[in-house]
């Protein structure tokens, strides 16, 4: 497949339109800062991530959260939607501009039985689909991890939404009865915890993002196969795009779509290693458009992923949060 194209329009896999179930009524604006997205200080709205759809049959879900059916706007209310007062790291654009309108992306989400048995570390948890993740989301207002399960005294809590009003969402690696080991949204880069599974509802993800810095390459999976590769500016030497293992954790739309954040901007669970305050706030590492597509495929941000504007607003449809990125390279 040649780098920056999507898969033919007669596949059947191939990335819906951005843009799908907008029916999604608008949510609550709360102001978020500490995202490392250029600094504009115009606001942003955060959307709701595609919506998981389950299988009826199949959903077992904590009594705080009514039963899905399928409907879409019962998702919408697990996600408040946010103000984005603060940039990223690649530099600034000025002018007011109103809130943009809510939109919710394509569903690709699945509900998921209740943990049961204990896998392997470092394996896919038993019974799920080659190519699928587990993502757990926080239905309780504080959400405590534990260095094993059911020992020891707490490690740390996380309040849900945190005091941006980002609604707590998490990257599952093993499931064990009860209980979740997770990746943490907490620096250090990741750190790693075990949560109360019945404080969390978990759905699965199909998709996988991989970047690779040395080749300024995303590669986008859907269930183990490629749909897409594409080029991305990444951070410069004094302030390069951290490696490891992350997730998504939230999806924002900028006041400006063709201001430096482009239209779409992800946040990620990791952190600058080098930047640990701007704006006032943490750095947390981004994925989003830009306004220098000039710049794509060099070594041009302080630590955030850019992308083509077209590429991000696909990645808007159809990712969910909680979908794993790996960067390395």
């Amino acid at each position: 497949m040649a780098e920056g194209v999507w898969m033919r329009s007669t596949d059947t896999s191939r990335p819906p339109t951005p843009g799908l179930g907008r029916s999604l009524r608008r949510r609550t604006v709360r102001r978020l800062a500490g995202l490392l997205f250029p600094a504009d200080r115009s606001p942003s709205t955060r959307i709701p991530p595609p919506v998981d759809r389950p299988l009826p049959t199949r959903v077992a879900l904590p009594t705080r959260i009514p039963p899905r059916g399928g409907s879409p706007s019962v998702a919408a209310a697990l996600l408040a939607a946010a103000l984005l007062a603060a940039g990223c790291l690649l530099g600034a654009c000025s002018g007011p501009a109103a809130p943009a309108r809510p939109a919710a992306p394509a569903s690709q989400a699945r509900a998921t039985p209740p943990p049961a048995g204990t896998e392997p570390a470092g394996t896919e948890p038993a019974g799920l689909a080659a190519g699928r993740h587990l993502v757990a989301q926080a239905v309780v207002p504080e959400i405590t991890w534990f260095a094993s399960p059911d020992t020891g005294a707490p490690q740390g809590r996380l309040a849900n939404p945190n005091r941006e009003g980002v609604p707590l969402v998490f990257a599952v690696e093993q499931r064990r009865a009860h209980w979740l080991l997770v990746q943490l949204p907490v620096r250090p880069n990741g750190s790693r915890g075990w949560l109360r599974a019945e404080d969390t509802r978990v759905t699965e993800t199909p998709y996988d993002l991989q970047v690779d810095r040395s080749a300024h390459r995303l590669t986008v999976l859907r269930e183990g196969a490629v749909i897409a590769r594409l080029p991305v500016g990444i951070g410069a030497g004094g302030t390069p795009t951290p490696s490891g293992r992350f997730y998504l954790t939230e999806l924002l739309r900028p006041a400006d779509p063709n201001g430096p954040w482009g239209p779409y901007a992800f946040g990620l669970s990791g952190f600058s290693d080098v930047i640990t305050r701007f704006n006032g706030a943490d750095g947390i590492i981004g994925l989003h458009g830009t306004n220098r597509p000039d710049l794509v495929g060099t070594d041009a941000s302080h630590g955030c992923i850019r992308l083509r504007n077209a590429d991000i607003e696909k990645l808007a449809g159809i990712l969910p949060v909680g979908t794993p990125v790996s960067i390395r390279g």
